[in-house]
């Protein structure tokens, strides 16, 4: 059922049976759609409550009337096993994104690595020379090599910091979509 004829077959039900299906959607006891319970809430809110069935409604929506605003519900920012389960999901199935920067990142970091071998390859290559100028040089081409490759490795971490920066805050929105 698509979510335009679930919400068509909410109309022909009771103020009661909303409530029921809502319980059951929120306590797991059945397999509703997050999205679908949105729209029993939607519908209920869009429907004249008695005070009982007002009451019973703020209570599964855990609303507290505390006077002190100092003192807030934590349960809205906590998320539920389901909800988690649902977000580690989606990431298992969600095909990767950026894969042309990560194959770039991923060639920068060999090259650092390559410049690095070298440089020691270098190194060794002029230290077994027996001139003393030879071997400085064979020290300052490690120098040189590490002072290139180091650059090298940090630009291909903070690529992939940027990517990892964006994949969470693309998660923390679809989480905050999904509370609200």
């Amino acid at each position: 059922m698509n979510k335009k004829q679930f919400i068509d077959s909410l109309r022909g039900k009771t103020v009661k049976a909303l409530l029921e299906l809502l319980r059951l959607g929120q306590t797991g006891e059945s397999n509703i759609d997050p999205d679908f319970l949105n729209c029993i809430i939607d519908e209920l809110n869009s429907r004249e409550l008695s005070k009982s069935e007002s009451k019973d409604f703020e209570d599964l929506m855990n609303f507290s009337f505390n006077d002190n605003p100092t003192e807030k519900s934590d349960s809205k920012n906590e998320f539920s096993e389901e909800e988690i389960e649902s977000i580690k999901k989606e990431t298992d199935i969600e095909p990767s994104r950026y894969t042309a920067l990560k194959t770039i990142i991923g060639l920068i970091s060999i090259l650092g690595y390559i410049v690095i071998v070298i440089g020691i390859i270098a190194m060794i290559f002029f230290a077994t020379k027996e001139q003393e100028e030879q071997v400085l040089i064979g020290f300052v081409s490690l120098v040189i090599s590490v002072i290139i490759a180091l650059p090298l490795l940090a630009f291909s971490n903070l690529i992939y910091v940027f990517i990892d920066i964006e994949y969470n805050t693309r998660k923390t929105k679809d989480a905050i979509k999904k509370i609200d």
